[in-house]
Order: structure tokens, then sequence, then C-alpha cells
């Protein structure tokens, strides 16, 4: 006999929208860290999965564009070959997204769960597409491409867990993170900041034999701390809803989407 129960964690929506919550970035940055030294092999394991789909799909769209020097020479490829991967990649990608959520509210994952959300698969990969149109056209001027970018960082995560369209979650994510765009953008710029310092030995001229080792190591650990911190994010600003269903004592806990 089982016994199933809504919890929710976080924030909601509607205090979203009002802009009725808080973003403490010394505490999400902290959390994130003490997170990630759980819980980092399934989102790394998770990427090196991702990784390898994006180089097959490359070479494949490389193949029928002419080779991957017409690819990067001709600007229609380019687009194009960008369009494409993005769709392949992102109904995988949308699961390591999930995985830092599912960390913020003390879920454990697996590297499974890149194929959790397959079945929305035409649903992420429309918002992938949108978003990055959006966001490659903001660039254009570049300081409207950083606040898109940042503005629309939690769209997948929000069509995800809250069961929305495309067009939906992208709406709601602009209305939400206006309110504390300032604060996202301190909380993103730092965790670029650690990017480009784990690769600055190499820049710097540092013989490989110490700068790669420093830079895979590092890189390593940010990338699960990024995804992590980013379900803190969704946590704090969106809230999170989950079912528990009690099996005789055992108790199981999935997204309520």
């Amino acid at each position: 006999m089982s016994d199933k129960k809504i919890i929710h964690i976080g924030s909601t929506v509607e205090k979203a929208e009002q802009g009725d919550y808080t973003l403490d970035v010394a505490s999400i940055l902290k959390e994130g860290w003490a997170i990630t030294k759980n819980h980092k092999t399934p989102i790394i394991s998770g990427l090196l999965f991702v990784f390898f789909i994006a180089i097959i799909a490359v070479s494949v769209i490389a193949s029928y564009l002419g080779g991957p020097e017409n690819m990067m020479a001709d600007p229609q490829a380019n687009v194009i070959a960008n369009m494409v991967l993005t769709v392949i990649i992102w109904p995988f990608l949308a699961g390591v997204e999930m995985m830092g959520v599912s960390h913020a509210v003390g879920i454990k994952t697996r590297t499974g769960f890149v194929f959790a959300f397959l079945k929305r698969s035409a649903f992420i990969a429309l918002t992938a597409i949108i978003v990055w149109s959006l966001t490659s056209l903001g660039f254009a001027l570049i300081l409207p491409g950083i606040y898109i970018a940042i503005a629309l960082s939690l769209t997948v995560p929000l069509l995800i867990e809250k069961n929305m369209t495309p067009i939906q979650a992208i709406i709601l994510s602009f209305k939400a993170t206006r309110f504390q765009w300032l604060r996202l953008l301190q909380i993103y710029s730092a965790l670029f900041s650690l990017a480009i310092m784990s690769i600055l030995p190499m820049v710097m001229g540092t013989p490989l034999l110490i700068s790669l080792p420093i830079m895979v190591v590092a890189l390593l650990l940010l990338a699960p701390y990024y995804y992590n911190v980013k379900g803190i994010l969704y946590r704090e600003i969106f809230g999170v809803s989950m079912q528990v269903v009690d099996n005789n004592g055992r108790k199981d806990t999935y997204f309520s989407a």
C-alpha cells in the first residue's frame, strides 16, 4: 500500500513573479560548494556522456556541410550546425540541469538522469533553440546578450519541473529574474572567474605537464559546482514541488511534474 503526498521546497511561482524572494550571493556559493563535495560524480559522468554525443554529432554534421573547415568558414553552415547540435544535445543536457535541482533539494542522482526527460525532447529542444537565438541576437550588442543569457538561464528546469510550455517558461524566467538580476550577475561572474583562473596557468605559458592537470582537475570540480549552484538558484527563485511516495516505510521522492 503506497501513500502519496506533495511537498514544496523553496519559493513559489507566484512569489517569483512578484519578486518576493531573496538571493544571498555568499550563502548560495557556499551551499553550492558543500553540495558539490558530496554530489559531483553523476554530473561529471553525465557531462562526459553529453560531450561524447556532441563529438559524434559534430562529426556527422560537418560531413554533411562539406567538412569542418567549410563549416567554420561559412557563417550560414555554422548557424545550421549550432542549431542541429542544440537540438541533439539539449534533451540530454536537461538531465544534467535537473541533477543540480535535485541536489539542491536533497535528492540523490545517477548518470542515468541524462535520459530521464527524453519524453519532453521536443519541448526542450525548442526552448533551447529559442533561448540560443535570443542570446545570439543579444550578443550582437554584447550587453543585451549578457542580460538575456542570465535571465533565461533557468528556463529549461522551469519547463521540466513546472511542466510548462517553452513560451510560458521563457516569459516567467524573464519576469522573475529581473528583480534580482544584478545578484544573479554576481553569482555567474564568480563562477566565470573561477573558470578563467583554471585555464590561466596554460594561457600564461606554464609547462603543459603542470598546467593541464590543474585545468582538468579544476574543471571537473567547477562543472558540477556550476550546475549545483544553478539548482540552488532555481529552488530559491521558483521553488520545487516533489511527490513523496511511502511504500511500506520506504520513501521514494519524485518531481511532481
